[in-house]
């Protein structure tokens, strides 16, 4: 490695200007200039000793005198009524849920202060993901707002909640139509305040949307079962797996709870067995998945489509067009079909796209194999993300005619 490269945090720093440089002045302790008076100037300076005495006195007298500033004050407030389940000093653990994931919070005094995966969750998703684990960090943002704000101003709530009142009233009286703009709500609780909600305002509509959206895999399903649903999938149940760009191991949909699926036929015992599972991944960038799978097969993005239509083909016998031309996919693909056909009933194929088209080839190719009641269930489906990309667009295009956005995060 080149070691006279240099990096920069911010333009500001590799253009040096006056604010970073004033900035950057108290980072670090500036060195004491020890060679100044070491070398050969320095020794021959003739400093009478009582000067010298004079200055050690004074800087003495200065270090004392700043070691003398009164030590703040930090009050211990004590309970008047102690809560019979806290006792300072010993944590609290709490039952929670985030994500889909069974979590315990860990808590002190009443503060949240870790996130662990749940092992009293018998049957449901006990993993832990990185965003769960650092959930706990919002709790103590600086950054976030102290109380509510009016148009930039912070206002009381009683005054916000006027104003919010005053225009749902406005907007309902005249038969306007109020929109509440959410991610996935899958709590009792939140969907019968909402309920309640649009009984009082009836032009109500609750429209759900995800910033990571599986509102493909949604219609698809739609359009293949009339189930409008995002599946569970058991992978502990597939003897072989295809994935075409779904990092089931980490990011897509539960990963965490497949990986505990997964791992349970990719041991030494299940080897010993014999029922060690195969993986075949086509990707383009490495994945956590295409890091364990068995034989991982390089492709764009833009071949994804293409390379599930020749997976198609290979399989049903049928002539779709639009296979793909990559020769080393061909080969993957034919690879993967085998093994597919030769595991039906225990085989699965899965992909990680947005697109309704290639997710409804998906289906067709998982009917074909026989992995839907076993792999993939659309019964007890998956809860976790339940936004639809229409639904958003066509509140998008309508927006200009809504009187009030109501958005819950």
């Amino acid at each position: 490695m080149d070691s006279n490269k240099k990096y920069w945090k911010g333009l500001e720093e590799l253009n040096q200007t006056p604010a970073f440089v004033e900035g950057s002045k108290g980072e670090f302790a500036e060195s004491i200039p020890v060679e100044d008076v070491l070398n050969e100037a320095g020794l021959s300076t003739k400093t009478p000793r009582r000067d010298f005495l004079k200055a050690l006195g004074f800087g003495l007298g200065a270090v004392s005198l700043a070691a003398c500033n009164r030590t703040p004050v930090h009050k211990a407030v004590p309970y008047l009524i102690k809560p019979e389940e806290v006792t300072p000093g010993i944590p609290n653990y709490y039952a929670s849920t985030f994500n889909g994931q069974s979590i315990l919070v860990k808590t002190r005094e009443g503060r949240p202060i870790n996130v662990e995966p749940n092992p009293n969750a018998i049957g449901l998703n006990q993993g832990l993901d990185s965003t769960t684990a650092a959930s706990v960090l919002d709790l103590y943002d600086e950054s976030k707002l102290k109380q509510a704000q009016l148009k930039g101003q912070d206002v009381e709530w009683s005054k916000l909640d006027g104003e919010v009142v005053k225009a749902l009233n406005a907007a309902a009286s005249s038969g306007k139509q109020i929109t509440i703009v959410s991610n996935t709500v899958n709590s009792p609780s939140t969907l019968a305040a909402i309920a309640a909600f649009a009984t009082k305002f009836p032009t109500v509509n609750h429209v759900q949307y995800d910033a990571v959206s599986y509102s493909g895999i949604i219609e698809a399903n739609k359009a293949s079962f009339g189930k409008a649903v995002v599946p569970s999938y058991n992978f502990e149940k597939a003897h072989v797996i295809v994935s075409v760009a779904a990092d089931f191991l980490g990011t897509w949909l539960a990963g965490e709870e497949h990986t505990q699926q997964y791992a349970k036929n990719r041991d030494y015992k299940s080897l010993k067995n014999g029922k060690m599972s195969r993986h075949v991944q086509f990707e383009s960038g490495l994945s956590m998945t295409g890091t364990n799978a068995d034989a991982r097969i390089a492709i764009k993005p833009s071949e994804e489509g293409a390379t599930l239509v020749a997976l198609y083909n290979a399989i049903t016998g049928q002539s779709l067009a639009g296979a793909t031309a990559n020769k080393k996919a061909q080969k993957g693909v034919a690879l993967a079909a085998k093994e597919l056909v030769n595991s039906k009933g225990a085989a699965v194929v899965v992909a990680g796209s947005n697109d309704v088209n290639v997710q409804v080839l998906v289906n067709a190719i998982n009917v074909a194999l026989g992995a839907y009641g076993t792999i993939i269930d659309l019964d007890n489906y998956s809860k976790q993300y339940q936004g639809s990309d229409s639904s958003f667009q066509a509140f998008l295009a309508a927006a200009n005619q809504v009187k009030l956005v109501l958005r819950s995060s």
